[in-house]
């Protein structure tokens, strides 16, 4: 994933937060076309954090949101069809038809991941605890044995190369490199013996300028809310 010389274009501002998919999905897609931007920290579940303006920024309430000078568009996925359009010289999402819809259903795919995987482990192991309620380990333990390999096992069939769609990085990558790094985040990991193909691959993706940056410019919030970046190493 080649990033791009910065542009010196006044920065986009966006809000979100570092240990959100969305957001992650958002910071790589502009990192991966070298679109310098200013992340506002905006924590739905936190009113402390919104800004006054936020229902007008984010009708549904959820991140993420850009503003690129007078325009604002929230959701991630029209935010980076916006960044593709806008900066067509560095897609992430190929022009190619058919690579263009297996790149896009990837991506639909990762939502439903997310929907299934994610968001019960997320709601369990940070919500729940930060509101005063105790983890369901019945939610974990049937999201992680019962939900999540039946995803990892149609995406260890689905990877033959170093990326997931075409000869270079897609917005396919982007959104499953965005979701593993938060189940790493929430203490779990790939098995190497049993997805093989997608261990090897999240790995590579872990390699990449977009995905460097993008983890070093999270460190700081994710230890400070006492996540480890110790089993991302490449």
């Amino acid at each position: 994933m080649y990033i791009f010389p910065t542009r010196k274009d006044q920065a986009m501002k966006l809000y979100g937060v570092p240990l959100s998919v969305h957001t992650r999905k958002v910071q790589l897609a502009l990192r991966a076309k070298g679109i310098d931007h200013d992340l506002n920290v905006v924590i739905p579940i936190m009113p402390d954090t919104l800004p006054e303006n936020w229902a007008r920024l984010s009708p549904t309430g959820l991140i993420p949101v850009i503003e690129d000078g007078d325009f604002t568009l929230p959701d991630s996925g029209a935010i980076i069809q916006y960044l593709d359009a806008k900066y067509s010289e560095t897609p992430v999402t190929p022009a190619d038809p058919r690579l263009r819809g297996r790149a896009i259903w990837f991506e639909a795919y990762m939502g439903a991941f997310f929907r299934d995987v994610m968001h019960p482990l997320f709601h369990q192991r940070v919500v729940a605890p930060m509101r005063g309620g105790t983890p369901d380990t019945a939610v974990t333990d049937n999201a992680l044995s019962n939900v999540a390999p039946r995803y990892f096992q149609y995406l260890e069939g689905e990877i033959s190369g170093r990326w997931l769609v075409g000869e270079t990085a897609t917005i396919a990558d982007i959104s499953v490199g965005a979701n593993l790094v938060l189940f790493h985040y929430l203490g779990e990991s790939i098995s190497a013996g049993r997805y093989p193909a997608l261990s090897g691959y999240f790995r590579q993706l872990l390699t990449t300028p977009a995905f460097v940056e993008q983890l070093e410019a999270e460190a700081p919030f994710t230890e400070r809310m006492g996540f480890s970046q110790a089993g991302l190493a490449a």
